[in-house]
């Protein structure tokens, strides 16, 4: 048990052996904290590189939607009706996430008690299939999938474009014209199950991290 507020971990931990965490999304400086205090297989800059937009869109950009980072003080460009799926760096907006207007993007900044400076996720809008978004478990460069689903073939390539990455979400959807696309990816240690069974996720994707 980690306590962020009193620095505290309890029982303390003897060895080298490296732990998980599991719980709440911890920022950069609160995961740095728990580091300090025991060896973590998966360590602070590896956890960036998947919890947050900025450590992974670039080098999967062709397999996601095209995507940029900008403050919030700047607007996208609505001019020919475009529309925008937005985020923050970590967490989504839930049903304010589509944009398509000034109007609409200032109401989420004010919802949202965003400042001018947050940089947010700004994503070209895509017809998606409905209830397609499936996640995956990457543990060592093997995706796992609920029920023995398997990642598509045409997203194979992101696993090797996302090593040595230890372990992490990886999020798919199909889109109206029936494409495989990466949503998003996140760090394994603090995503939800998502449509996994607790049994599942036990079985095989903690077996997995034992292995390693």
């Amino acid at each position: 048990m980690f306590d962020v507020e009193t620095d505290k971990l309890l029982p303390r931990l003897a060895g080298t052996t490296p732990a998980l965490y599991r719980g709440w999304m911890l920022s950069a400086a609160e995961y740095e904290q728990l580091a300090q205090r025991t060896p973590l297989l998966v360590s602070p800059a590896e956890y960036l590189s998947s919890h947050q937009a900025s450590g992974w869109y670039d080098a999967i950009r062709e397999f996601t939607f095209d995507s940029s980072f900008q403050p919030a003080a700047q607007l996208p460009d609505f001019s020919a009706g475009q529309r925008y799926f937005v985020k923050g760096l970590v967490k989504s907006f839930g049903p304010d996430s589509v944009v398509a207007s000034t109007e609409q993007w200032q109401m989420l900044i004010q919802k949202h008690e965003l400042s001018t400076t947050d940089v947010l996720f700004v994503r070209t809008f895509t017809e998606l299939l409905p209830d397609s978004e499936r996640r995956f478990f990457v543990v060592a460069g093997v995706a796992y999938g609920a029920h023995g689903a398997k990642l598509p073939a045409e997203l194979q390539p992101v696993l090797a474009l996302l090593a040595p990455r230890n372990f992490y979400s990886l999020d798919m959807v199909l889109t109206a014209a029936g494409s495989s696309v990466v949503v998003e990816v996140g760090d394994g240690q603090v995503s939800d199950i998502k449509e996994w069974t607790l049994a599942d996720f036990g079985q095989t994707v903690l077996r997995a991290l034992a292995a390693l």
